[in-house]
């Protein structure tokens, strides 16, 4: 599978900006992408990631939602907040 959002390429490289309330028992994570990405007729820098599945831990690496946000969304659940785009369900993560 290609996604859209990865325009070919194999990945973003991002900084980690906070952990938050996420949907589950585990935190969201935010992070800031290094380049301005774009999918699903939005735009931005920030990324929120969810762990995909229950019982999962934040680790050197995993599968993640990927929610795409034009603005710094406020670190709040998702669903107290402004939602950015969701624009992957089985998105890989490397801790680096």
């Amino acid at each position: 599978m290609e996604p859209q959002w990865l325009h070919g390429g194999a990945g973003y490289w991002a900084t980690v900006v906070n952990y938050f309330p996420g949907q589950n028992s585990e935190a969201a994570l935010l992070v800031e992408t290094d380049d301005l990405l774009f999918g699903k007729n939005t735009g931005g820098k920030f990324l929120v990631l969810e762990l995909r599945y229950t019982g999962d831990e934040w680790n050197g690496s995993g599968v993640v939602h990927v929610e795409l946000c034009s603005d710094r969304p406020e670190e709040k659940r998702w669903q107290d907040r402004k939602q950015g785009v969701w624009i992957e369900s089985h998105a890989s993560y490397k801790k680096l």
